[in-house]
């Protein structure tokens, strides 16, 4: 097992290289400059060429790359273009509030896609299973940032429920917590569309298994079929979903 765990973070470096080199030209390509961003449109040429020569940006591209990778493989990646504060500072100081948004947001994905799949799974071709399954593909269809923007508008601008920016008082946890209920309620809802889906579809096909129906025969109950037998199988492919999903929350959701 240990074997396998280190040839896997051996063979995750060169990825790492590479990721880390196409964002590097990713950005250096992109249109814009980031001397200008930073001065505005109206600073003086000196200014530009000061400041270009102080980031480094009048340096060939090459040299840039070669710079940044010797600097980052000491675990400086450099100072943001935004504000001046060392990267690696801003995304630490920014880390927990994204954690603290990425476990929430999981968590209430977690229960609503659970209880939606299994709902729609064990009513299957009901009712109930159409209306669940419309408002998934509803939801799974419908763009984040839309998404973010009605429930900003109906819970906390129209009704007044939820704040609409801001992150609490650090030393009142449920005034945290309260902040970021909504954000968290948005990244939550489309990720559960994923986490129902897939519920519905994998415990369909582990309730046509024989153990399955061997149980059906056996004359045990519904939950004891569903909750005892089935569903422990069933949720193999969900873990999966919901861990990938949590390392795109983590990942797309600094703040």
């Amino acid at each position: 097992m240990l074997k396998y765990i280190m040839k896997r973070l051996l063979l995750a470096i060169p990825t790492l290289l590479g990721v880390i080199t196409l964002l590097f030209f990713v950005i250096r390509l992109a249109p814009g400059d980031p001397v200008l961003y930073i001065l505005g449109d109206m600073a003086t040429s000196e200014r530009v060429a000061a400041l270009r020569k102080e980031l480094g940006l009048d340096k060939p591209l090459i040299v840039q790359y070669i710079e940044f990778m010797s600097k980052a493989l000491r675990g400086d990646f450099g100072r943001s273009f935004s504000n001046g504060m060392p990267a690696m500072e801003r995304v630490l100081k920014s880390f927990p509030y994204t954690l603290q948004l990425a476990v929430l947001g999981t968590l209430i994905a977690i229960v609503l896609g659970l209880g939606i799949g299994i709902m729609a799974a064990i009513n299957r071709n009901s009712w109930i299973d159409l209306i669940s399954t419309t408002v998934v593909i509803l939801i799974a269809s419908m763009p984040i940032f839309w998404l973010a923007i009605l429930l900003i508008d109906s819970l906390s601008v129209q009704l007044g429920i939820f704040p609409v920016q801001g992150v609490g008082d650090p030393e009142n946890p449920f005034s945290v917590l309260w902040h970021l209920l909504l954000p968290a309620i948005t990244l939550g809802l489309g990720m559960s569309a994923t986490i129902a889906r897939m519920t519905r579809s994998s415990l369909l096909e582990v309730l046509n298994e024989d153990y399955v129906r061997t149980a059906w025969s056996k004359g045990a109950s519904k939950y004891v079929v569903i909750f005892e037998h089935a569903l422990r199988n069933a949720l193999i492919p969900v873990v999966t979903i919901i861990g990938l999903n949590f390392g795109y929350l983590l990942g797309g959701t600094v703040l």
